[in-house]
C-alpha cells in the first residue's frame, strides 16, 4: 500500500513503539490520527505526549489529529472512532498498539481488585475490538485496510507470576484473546482484502522498560531497540500483498530477520 494520503490510527501514540510507528507512517506520506491518555495538560511519569508526537509528524508534511483516549471507557473509543473519520473521511490502516500497564500489571491475581482486571481486559482485548468494529464498515465499503493488533509472547508462552517479578494473569489472558480475535476476524472478512495481523513485538527497550525494568531487576540482554517491532509493521502496513500475512501473529524479530529490515 502507498500511503500517500492513507489515513492511519494508532493508538498508545505519546511514545515507545506506537510513537514510532506513527513517525515512521508520517515519514511515508500517511495522515495520522493519535491516541493516548498522555497529552498536554495531562501529565505522565513517563516522556512523550500524544500532542509531542502530533507535531514531529507534521514536520514530514503530514495532517496529525490528536486525541486524548482512555482506552478502558468504550465511549472514549467511539469518540476517537468518530474524530478520526470527522477529521479524515476514513481510516485505511488501525494500529491497535496500547496496552495496560497501570495498577495491578504486576500483581498475583488475588491481589487484583476486580476492577483492575476489567480495566485490564478493557484496554488490551475489548478496545481493539471496538474500533475494529467501528471503523471496518468504512474498510469493508473500500475494500481496503490493514488492522495490525500488538499482542505478546505472554499470549502464548508462560511468564513469571503476578508478584513475582511477572505479571498478572489479566494481560496473558487479553492478549491470548486478541490473537484469537486476529485469526477469526481474518477469516471472516478476507473476501474484503482487509488485512488482519497481530505482531509480537518481543522484549523492547522503551522510554517505559528502561524506567521500569531497572527497578524490577530485570535482565535486559536479550532486549532489542524499537526498530524490530517497528520496521515490521512499517513492512507489513506497505508490502505489495498485507493479505499473505492475514490471521497470523508475527514474530517481530524473525520477520525482521528473514526480510532484512534491520
Amino acid at each position: 500500500m502507498r500511503l500517500k494520503d492513507k489515513v492511519a490510527l494508532i493508538t498508545g501514540a505519546s511514545r515507545g513503539i506506537g510513537k514510532q510507528i506513527a513517525l515512521g507512517l508520517a515519514a511515508q506520506g500517511a495522515n495520522l490520527v493519535l491516541a493516548a491518555r498522555t497529552a498536554e495538560g495531562a501529565p505522565s511519569a513517563f516522556p512523550g505526549t500524544i500532542d509531542e508526537t502530533a507535531a514531529a509528524a507534521r514536520e514530514h508534511g503530514v495532517r496529525a489529529l490528536a486525541v486524548r483516549c482512555d482506552l478502558a471507557l468504550r465511549s472514549e473509543v467511539e469518540h476517537l472512532c468518530a474524530a478520526a473519520t470527522a477529521e479524515f473521511g476514513q481510516v485505511d490502516i488501525l494500529i491497535n498498539n496500547a496496552a495496560y500497564f497501570g495498577p495491578g500489571h504486576y500483581d498475583a491475581f488475588m491481589d487484583l481488585s476486580l476492577d483492575q482486571w476489567e480495566t485490564m481486559i478493557d484496554v488490551d482485548l475489548n478496545a481493539p475490538v471496538l474500533a475494529c468494529r467501528m471503523l471496518l464498515p468504512g474498510m469493508i465499503e473500500r475494500k481496503r485496510g490493514v488492522i495490525i493488533c500488538m499482542t505478546s509472547v505472554a499470549a502464548t508462552h508462560d511468564v513469571p507470576p503476578g508478584g513475582r517479578g511477572g505479571i498478572s494473569p489479566g494481560y496473558p489472558a487479553a492478549k491470548a484473546g486478541l490473537n484469537r480475535f486476529v485469526r477469526a476476524l481474518a477469516a471472516e472478512i478476507k473476501e474484503h482484502r482487509i488485512a488482519v495481523i497481530a505482531v509480537e513485538p518481543g522484549f523492547t527497550v522503551t522510554e517505559r522498560t528502561a524506567i521500569i525494568f531497572p527497578q524490577k531487576n530485570m535482565d535486559f540482554s536479550a532486549a532489542h531497540s524499537m526498530e524490530v517491532p517497528v520496521r515490521t509493521v512499517l513492512h507489513l502496513c506497505t508490502c505489495a500483498d498485507p493479505m499473505a500475512y492475514s490471521g497470523e501473529v508475527i514474530i517481530a524479530a524473525q520477520f525482521a530477520k528473514e526480510h532484512r529490515l534491520v
